[in-house]
């Protein structure tokens, strides 16, 4: 009878030895396997294996940083800078987690943010990557050639020269002066001397701040002053915005009011804009934008990178307007005529490391001031450059 509860207990004791010893990893433990992987550069098993463990409820921050790490390897610049941030949640006097929280920022090309991070990094480190507190960011040149088929617009030229400032790490500058020049044939400018030639030399002046609340909460203001001549008529415009922007790793979400005077009518407007980088870097993104005044104008960009040097970019704008203001107050679509649609495509190109190139195609529907149904439409080809310090 011994012998019998003998043989049982033996595969008893069997399991129990066996349920023991695949008992669960430790830190050390999986300090030890993470780091075997990551020596191997195996990127999606560190990643698979981490995440694991982080499920189990092991969590540490060398841990978060090989799979940030295994991310940025991958190019998943989103996933990268969410495992570093908790990284140096959990530890943070990390200077390694906040170099990658940088590094992503500026890869998902969230310039604010990574300096708000640069901000906290050491002097030593700073002056390392370059960094500086006060300086000139970038000087932005723009020509755009407008061809309109109507015989009453003749065709009109665009020309903006800008610069970008930094003012500290956690301020920033925008400034730009332009000119938009077009001869038309209104006679419905009654009041205008010489209506059959009026000579527009509009003048423009642009500035904006952005200040960084928080690593992923911005404040945005500025103004955006025009000049615009009809002849024997001189019109100062004075437009004013403000607004914030709030940044995720995947998503950019900003909300702008802005108000002001369009040939002594005021005008009023309100944006909110979705961007959207799904795979977590700028492969492939898209901007979403709702602009309200009286009527919904909604505005859809697509933009897919091809190569580390070059991205497409598609855009289209829906809904009737006689008046639009667009990339945070930057250009003012002000003309007579009222706007239908438009659609168009762009190209960038990084020529060298600090030098970009821009073109830019655009055909708009138009309807001629003070009309219902007489159409014409309007073709426009734009070139830029851009040179970043």
């Amino acid at each position: 009878m011994y012998s019998k509860r003998f043989i049982i207990l033996i595969p008893i004791l069997f399991l129990s030895f066996n349920s023991f010893s695949q008992k669960k990893e430790n830190i050390i433990d999986v300090a030890s396997h993470s780091l075997a992987i990551y020596n191997k550069g195996d990127w999606n098993n560190l990643i698979k294996y981490g995440i694991e463990k982080i499920d189990e409820g092991i969590d540490f921050p060398i841990l978060r940083m090989r799979i940030g790490y295994a991310y940025f390897k991958q190019e998943n610049f989103a996933q990268s800078l969410t495992h570093y941030k908790k990284s140096l949640e959990l530890e943070p006097l990390n200077e390694t987690a906040q170099y990658y929280i940088y590094l992503n920022h500026l890869y998902l090309n969230q310039v604010t943010e990574a300096r708000y991070y640069a901000s906290k990094m050491s002097p030593a480190v700073r002056k390392n990557l370059n960094i500086k507190e006060v300086n000139i960011s970038e000087i932005q040149t723009e020509f755009s050639f407008k061809m309109p088929d109507d015989i009453s617009r003749e065709d009109a030229l665009y020309a903006r020269v800008g610069f970008n400032m930094n003012l500290g790490y956690r301020l920033e500058l925008e400034q730009s002066i332009a000119m938009y020049n077009q001869i038309i044939n209104e006679p419905k400018f009654s009041t205008v001397t010489n209506n059959n030639k009026i000579d527009i030399q509009q003048k423009e002046y642009y500035g904006k701040i952005k200040y960084s609340i928080s690593n992923n909460l911005a404040l945005i203001a500025g103004i955006h002053y025009l000049n615009t001549p009809f002849n024997n008529f001189s019109y100062n415009n004075l437009f004013y915005f403000g607004g914030l922007s709030y940044s995720t790793p995947y998503v950019t979400i900003k909300y702008l009011s802005n108000l002001g005077s369009n040939r002594d009518s005021n005008y009023y407007q309100q944006d909110l804009s979705f961007k959207l980088q799904p795979l977590g870097n700028s492969k492939l993104y898209t901007i979403s934008k709702f602009s309200y005044n009286k009527k919904i104008i909604f505005t859809q960009v697509v933009g897919v990178g091809i190569s580390k040097k070059l991205w497409l970019e598609s855009n289209v704008t829906l809904g009737k307007y006689d008046n639009l203001i667009d990339q945070d107050g930057l250009y003012i679509y002000n003309d007579v005529d009222t706007k239908k649609f438009k659609i168009g495509a762009s190209i960038y190109t990084s020529l060298t490391k600090n030098l970009s190139l821009s073109l830019n195609y655009n055909f708009e529907q138009k309807i001629k001031y003070k009309t219902t149904n007489n159409n014409f439409n309007q073709y426009s080809i734009t070139g830029g450059l851009s040179w970043k310090f």
